[in-house]
């Protein structure tokens, strides 16, 4: 439960906004936390903008649909990434240039993060489908 110093109103409008369109929430779901635990949940659903309640259901369903993308996850994609496209090259025979390998690299680095997002997605919809 928040204390009255860390609940923030929020005009009956936004409540009525939010609900409109979706099912019915009926069922919940309870966790104990220590203090701190359930400061850095707050301080998390803070910086995205969102209330705790809504947070957690997220973080929940996001788990369990196999949507988290960690950073570990996203660093291997990366380095999957590098290795397909530098054997692409030995593969055929080419040779690449310390220049080359540095693009590559830059390449990576900006793209890295929405291949593991998509990696992800493969992973979800295959445990689906089994």
């Amino acid at each position: 439960m928040q204390n009255e110093s860390t609940r923030e109103s929020i005009p009956i409008a936004d409540r009525q906004s939010r609900a409109q369109g979706r099912k019915a929430r009926r069922h919940s779901a309870t966790a104990k936390l220590t203090r701190d635990e359930h400061q850095q949940l707050e301080r998390a659903a803070k910086a995205e903008g969102k209330a705790l309640s809504e947070w957690c259901r997220d973080a929940l369903l996001a788990t369990v649909r196999g949507e988290t993308v960690t950073p570990l996850f996203t660093e291997i994609v990366a380095i999957r990434q590098l290795l397909n496209s530098t054997l692409r090259n030995v593969a055929c025979g080419e040779v690449m240039t310390p220049q080359a390998f540095q693009t590559e690299l830059q390449g990576i680095r900006s793209s890295k993060h929405k291949a593991a997002v998509e990696v992800m997605q493969q992973y979800a919809r295959t445990e689906v489908a089994q």
